[in-house]
């Protein structure tokens, strides 16, 4: 993308642990000319797929189901309580996830974002030339989740005991940005690592 500097190949993961602000650096990243990918959006249209529905159903029972279609809360409710249902809901879900995220990776015209909180358990690393990892302390993230999605209190501990540890997650990536301050100081620091990419790229 001229605008940015990045040639059309460049692929830009973000990882990080919930509420951590990655949907923010996703939107910061979109107005700087990226494609920005989804992968909670590609989720959603998975969970709508007809054969998903129902290999899901089959694992976790009927009560998944709301009006004939999967309702996400009680998914979680269903699936987050064992580190090996878990691994079968991702087994479900994550290749569906992979397979459009490949096919948007092919029909690209800019540089891209790929913002997916699984990046890591996923493979999605794989399919990016670097990675930011968006940090922030977990009683933020806690407050954050709390605030915006309504979650009870350990319940963002209780769904991260089943993921990578955001510290090992930090190590893997290639950059990390402190998404604690306003969303002028999380820009100011993304330009940062921009430019040191538009020095690698």
């Amino acid at each position: 993308m001229a605008r940015a500097g990045f040639p059309h190949s460049l692929v830009i993961g973000l990882a990080g642990g919930v509420g951590s602000g990655k949907s923010l650096v996703a939107r910061l990243l979109g107005k700087r000319g990226a494609e920005v990918v989804d992968a909670d959006a590609l989720g959603h249209r998975a969970l709508e797929r007809p054969e998903i529905r129902r290999r899901l159903v089959r694992a976790w029972g009927p009560g998944i189901l709301r009006r004939g279609r999967i309702d996400r809360g009680e998914l979680a409710r269903a699936a987050f309580g064992s580190r090996s249902s878990v691994k079968r809901l991702n087994r479900i879900v994550h290749p569906a996830i992979l397979r459009e995220m490949r096919r948007r990776l092919a029909g690209r015209r800019g540089w891209t974002v790929l913002d997916a909180a699984l990046l890591f358990e996923a493979g999605v690393d794989r399919l990016c030339d670097r990675v930011i990892f968006v940090n922030a302390p977990l009683r933020l993230r806690v407050r954050r989740t709390k605030k915006g999605r309504r979650w009870s209190p350990g319940e963002l501990e209780r769904r991260e005991q089943f993921q990578w540890s955001v510290t090992y997650k930090k190590k893997k990536a290639d950059y990390v940005l402190n998404n604690t301050g306003s969303a002028s100081r999380t820009n100011r620091q993304l330009g940062k690592i921009l430019d040191e990419l538009r020095r690698t790229f």
